[in-house]
């Protein structure tokens, strides 16, 4: 089976769990990816935030001798339908613009800054697979 392109799995919407990881792009991590975007604040402490997680990642891979992580499909089908519903009572969810992509809202994270650093602030391992 080849690869797929990213381009074709995001043919219906841009989506990665925690706007960072993809299912099946092995170590593929996003910064300022999918609802990462703010409405009202600086995007610096979102960026920092995934920088702190993204070393943790890689930190964890090298002491390991892995080749490297892949979020889980369920975690990040989860992780969508979070956030999809969340945003489906904003008021991005009323306009239509580059927000949104088709009936998804692909660009805006639904909460504050510090939600997202607390989400992000450890790994959950089990989110993850090794790739061997």
């Amino acid at each position: 089976m080849g690869a797929v392109p990213l381009h074709e799995v995001w043919a219906d919407g841009a989506r990665a769990h925690l706007g960072m990881t993809v299912p099946g792009f092995p170590n593929l991590f996003c910064v300022y990816g999918p609802n990462t975007n703010l409405g009202g604040s600086s995007i610096i402490g979102m960026m920092e935030a995934q920088a702190g997680w993204i070393a943790q990642v890689a930190r964890r891979v090298a002491a390991d001798g892995a080749r490297g992580v892949v979020v889980r499909r369920d975690v990040a089908d989860s992780y969508d339908r979070e956030m999809q519903s969340r945003l489906s009572s904003s008021v991005w969810a009323g306009c239509d613009s580059w927000y949104r992509d088709g009936a998804r809202i692909t660009t805006n994270w639904p909460g504050r800054v510090g939600e997202y650093r607390r989400r992000t602030a450890s790994v959950a391992w089990d989110e993850l697979d090794v790739v061997r």
